[in-house]
């Protein structure tokens, strides 16, 4: 090869696939593992509210059993028993909105997010591995979900977009087989290319080589399961769509019930067992309870310390931990295979990546866990001045473990917390 091309294509039966840089970057994925089949199903929620909540009315007063409910959690205080509340975690990065997308990775840029490791352990028993979702849609830096390469994963903003994802109908069938075998093309030329050229580069590159068409062997994988289950007839529900989708700022709320109620259906129907879900914030002026804020939501997350505004940005907290509420609802009341109820085997997350949204820190940030059969019922006030602080990542080390990661280290965090929850 030579040494001056630093690219080069291989050309498949249909389109040319470009490789990627030899010799001058370093390799990003990581190893896979399998899922054991005989294991119980487990499914993992992650909700992350990008305004976040004020600190003091979200975190109880007291730790412990005996913690007097917080005001924005007061309309879930009936899982007390099923949830636990961390006070004091964060991932000591970047602050300000850029940092939010550190929630799940750990990281702000180039760095695989939490739920996306679960995925590669739970993803092969469902039509969809994973799957991200919003409302309309958000701000820039309003990122959750990130692959192996640190690409954000698109989000899903639609409810009938959504809806006709989840329970697309026979007519698509055709349109979706074309699709398929489209994208497989590309993949069909490609082995005795590959030969020819690994016998002409460096060992380096031949080793660069490997990783990347291990990606490319990543991808058919995909394709092949998405053949497999086109012929599988997708699941029929009878859930009532508005006949607009609620997508505007001003509508939000409206917007983030209705995508609640179609990922309940979505673990229902085990359709897949990783949900993310990014409540988004714009500067719209709710109305609640027939009343009109007085300022947009954005406005009121930059309080000033006003408690007129920290009243009705605790308003608008309530109004998400409702809605988080209603879903939890639903996981109780529906059943799986076995007749469990679904908030038994479902962790869900919820949080979000701003700790104080007046000052864009990004510090001691709200999180919460809920259901997936953890020992709960308590609030813990983690100690951020330790010699040694537990961080998120370690709570996630936790959860990743839970589902099958074998990973002892994650966004800087190297231990567990599992004496919190098991």
């Amino acid at each position: 090869m030579n040494p001056s091309d630093r690219r080069t294509f291989l050309k498949g039966t249909s389109a040319n696939l470009a490789l990627p840089m030899l010799e001058s970057t370093r390799a990003a994925l990581g190893a896979t593992h399998e899922k054991d089949p005989a294991s119980e199903p487990k499914r993992l929620v992650c909700v992350g509210v990008y305004l976040g909540f004020y600190q003091k009315d979200f975190f109880p007063a007291k730790t412990g059993h005996h913690y007097d409910i917080s005001p924005v959690l007061e309309p879930i205080e009936g899982y007390r028993e099923e949830m636990t509340i961390f006070s004091g975690l964060d991932h000591r990065g970047r602050h300000g909105h850029e940092g939010w997308r550190a929630w799940m990775s750990g990281r702000a840029t180039g760095s695989v997010s939490m739920d996306q490791l679960v995925a590669d352990h739970v993803g092969d028993q469902t039509r969809f591995a994973s799957m991200q979702l919003t409302c309309g849609s958000p701000p820039g830096d309003a990122k959750l979900s990130f692959t192996k390469e640190g690409v954000a994963l698109p989000m899903i903003g639609r409810p009938s977009v959504l809806y006709e994802t989840l329970f697309r109908s026979g007519s698509d069938k055709a349109r979706m087989e074309y699709l398929l075998k489209t994208n497989r093309s590309v993949l069909d030329g490609l082995s005795e290319e590959t030969r020819a050229l690994e016998r002409t580069v460096t060992s380096k590159d031949r080793e660069k080589l490997g990783e990347y068409f291990a990606s490319v062997r990543d991808v058919e994988k995909k394709l092949q399961k998405q053949q497999l289950w086109l012929d599988r007839p997708t699941p029929k529900v009878d859930y009532p769509l508005p006949e607009f989708d609620p997508v505007a700022p001003d509508v939000a709320l409206e917007c983030e019930s209705i995508m609640y109620d179609l990922m309940a259906l979505a673990l229902t129907t085990d359709s897949t067992r990783v949900l993310t879900f990014l409540i988004p914030g714009w500067s719209q002026v709710f109305t609640i309870n027939n009343r009109k804020l007085s300022a947009g939501y954005h406005s009121l997350s930059h309080h000033g310390n006003e408690v007129a505004k920290i009243a009705e940005y605790n308003m608008v907290g309530r109004e998400h931990v409702k809605r988080l509420g209603g879903f939890l609802d639903k996981l109780k009341a529906n059943k799986d295979a076995d007749d469990r109820p679904l908030l038994d085997t479902t962790t869900v997350l919820y949080g979000s990546g701003m700790g104080d949204a007046n000052t864009h820190d990004n510090s001691n940030l709200p999180t919460l866990l809920v259901g997936g059969g953890l020992r709960h019922g308590q609030h813990h006030q983690i100690d951020r001045g330790a010699a040694s602080p537990r961080l998120l990542g370690d709570l996630y080390l936790t959860l990743m473990q839970q589902f099958g990661v074998q990973s002892e280290q994650f966004a800087g965090a190297t231990s567990n917390m599992n004496e919190y929850l098991l």
